[in-house]
């Protein structure tokens, strides 16, 4: 199998996520220059000013990343299967994620009263506290619905044990974002209601960024070459076009053992059973196989099934002497 050069909507959706990570980091960087990390007894009130503008701005990221990470995996389990009550349950935790990250994001943008909704010291501010590990709370559960999923998925799949471990296993890569989540949420409630914010709140800070970056990781992972080579089950159509415009497919090498070996026999028996042919006919070397595939075939389930959707014309060229 081979990784088609077309971006598909899975690519689209992890591709922001990177973004928002590295301007995270960009954002916590900053807030380090001004203060995260060293007692704030030894900081001015400008360094406190900007640490709580970067704190503000690194939240705002740290939730746009996770949204897009999670929709990229749930993008690509939507390629994985065609069964609808599967795809329901998949779109039904990608509107959860939706909604819930828009609402998480106002309700952070707006932590404050306006207009310096960044600013915590001296003014009206929700429990910020309180909404940190609501969101954690809800971010365990989505988690555990994208290491559920998978299996669902697979559980019915006529295949080999093995092999679904394989393919589960690359799902189950995202217990690491799991077990961070619940690393960030321990450390955040260790600092609650510190009076050193820029010293005690460091270690939340880092764990937040480590979440982030195993989300984009373990979003990837499924979509290694390994992990496709093992897709060979049926659940993805084996046409030479994709379910959903073109994210896997097979390439000139691999057709041109697929049709040696269904031919191979056919062809070596022919042969043999009139000797003649030999005298007559002569297989030219230079001559390259031919291979062509229907490419008008309708991308729907049911066409999968017809083998006009598996169409592979051979065609090799002979001399007469």
């Amino acid at each position: 199998m081979a990784i088609s050069k077309r971006l598909t909507i899975d690519d689209f959706l992890i591709f922001p996520a990177l973004a928002f990570s590295i301007g995270q980091a960009v954002a916590v960087s900053l807030q380090t220059s001004n203060g995260l990390g060293q007692h704030e007894a030894a900081l001015s009130a400008f360094q406190m000013d900007n640490f709580y503008k970067f704190d503000y701005a690194s939240n705002l990221l740290f939730i746009l990343n996770l949204c897009f990470a999670k929709l990229s995996v749930l993008q690509l389990l939507r390629f994985v299967t065609p069964v609808k009550l599967h795809l329901r349950l998949v779109l039904g935790a990608g509107a959860f994620v939706i909604l819930w990250s828009i609402a998480s994001e106002l309700a952070s943008a707006l932590q404050c009263k306006t207009p310096n909704t960044w600013k915590v010291i001296g003014n009206q501010c929700l429990d910020r506290a309180a909404f940190w590990n609501a969101y954690g709370a809800f971010n365990l559960i989505t988690e555990a619905a994208l290491l559920i999923l998978p299996l669902v998925i697979l559980w019915k799949l006529q295949t080999q044990a093995k092999k679904k471990a394989v393919i589960y296993s690359c799902f189950a890569s995202r217990i690491v974002v799991f077990s961070a989540i619940i690393v960030q949420l321990v450390y955040a409630n260790r600092a609650r209601g510190t009076a050193d914010v820029t010293f005690d709140t460091w270690p939340t800070v880092l764990s937040a960024q480590i979440v982030q970056s195993l989300s984009i990781i373990t979003a990837c992972i499924p979509c290694l070459k390994p992990f496709l080579e093992s897709l060979g089950t049926g659940m993805i159509r084996v046409d030479l076009r994709p379910r959903t415009k073109g994210q896997y497919g097979y390439d000139s090498h691999d057709l041109s053992n697929l049709s040696s070996k269904s031919n191979g026999k056919k062809e070596k028996s022919a042969l043999s059973s009139n000797p003649s042919h030999h005298k007559h006919f002569r297989h030219l070397p230079d001559v390259s196989t031919v291979i062509s595939a229907n490419h008008d075939v309708r991308e729907t389930d049911s066409d999968s099934q017809k083998s006009s959707a598996r169409i592979i014309k051979y065609t090799r060229t002979w001399e007469v002497t």
